[in-house]
């Protein structure tokens, strides 16, 4: 595939599961790298929303022909339209796509990531003047821990879910978050540990899903959760079934 522009046609076709995995992973790979990795134009959407959709969407429904993913970009209260054509009527569904991110932090690092080739991936970084001036960038040396990584990301995971606090949804919406599932995630963190966590963290808390994944970005976590609510609260946070 060339490096050719990204449109919003191409990114909302309805595919299945792995026809959207497919699809996404070789657009990024052909893609012109900085277009990718500073998220310029539609490549926002495409990194942001709809590859960690694919992920979860093969995750959880595998080589299947009877569902399919639609994309939707724009400003509506959800991400993605599953259509489950295994039953009759058919089951329509939506998603709900959020990133647990640095904010700016994360957008430098990339920067620099661009300009130079490498960049750590835990420490703080530095800027000094802006786009119009001249962006620099450097990465401040700092020794983090194992355990802090892992700790640090499951925060940005619950601060991602409390974005969501309190907002409407259509009705059989589930939520997805996107998070960076490296090594040293890997390390410190098992199953049994993220679901302790996400229950200890959620309950209480006014969530409108039916459901929460947590999508590791390199697909080597993959959790799901079924929200118990009572007047509006979750009660409980169950291990749905794969």
């Amino acid at each position: 595939m060339d490096k050719e522009a990204i449109t919003i046609d191409e990114l909302t076709i309805e595919r299945t599961p792995r026809e959207l995995l497919n699809w996404v992973e070789s657009k990024i790979e052909s893609a012109d790298e900085e277009t990718i990795r500073l998220r310029q134009g539609l490549a926002k959407q495409l990194v942001e929303e709809v590859y960690p959709l694919a992920i979860f969407a093969f995750k959880k429904y595998g080589e299947t022909q009877s569902v399919h993913v639609k994309p939707v970009i724009g400003n509506q209260n959800f991400d993605a339209i599953l259509t489950d054509n295994s039953c009759s009527p058919a089951l329509v569904s939506y998603v709900e796509v959020t990133q647990a991110h640095e904010g700016e932090a994360e957008y430098l690092r990339d920067v620099h990531l661009q300009e130079h080739g490498y960049v750590p991936g835990t420490r703080t970084v530095k800027k000094e003047g802006t786009k119009e001036t001249g962006l620099r960038v450097s990465p401040q040396a700092e020794a983090v821990s194992v355990d802090s990584v892992a700790e640090s990301e499951m925060q940005k995971i619950v601060s991602a879910i409390g974005r969501k606090e309190g907002k409407d949804y259509p009705a059989n919406t589930c939520l997805v978050v996107k998070f960076d599932d490296g090594y040293m995630f890997r390390r410190a963190m098992d199953h049994r540990t993220i679901d302790r966590f996400m229950h200890e963290e959620l309950v209480g808390r006014d969530l409108r899903f039916n459901a929460i994944y947590l999508v590791g970005k390199f697909k080597k976590v993959f959790r799901q959760y079924t929200l118990v609510r009572d007047a509006g609260k979750i009660t409980g946070v169950e291990l749905a079934r794969p």
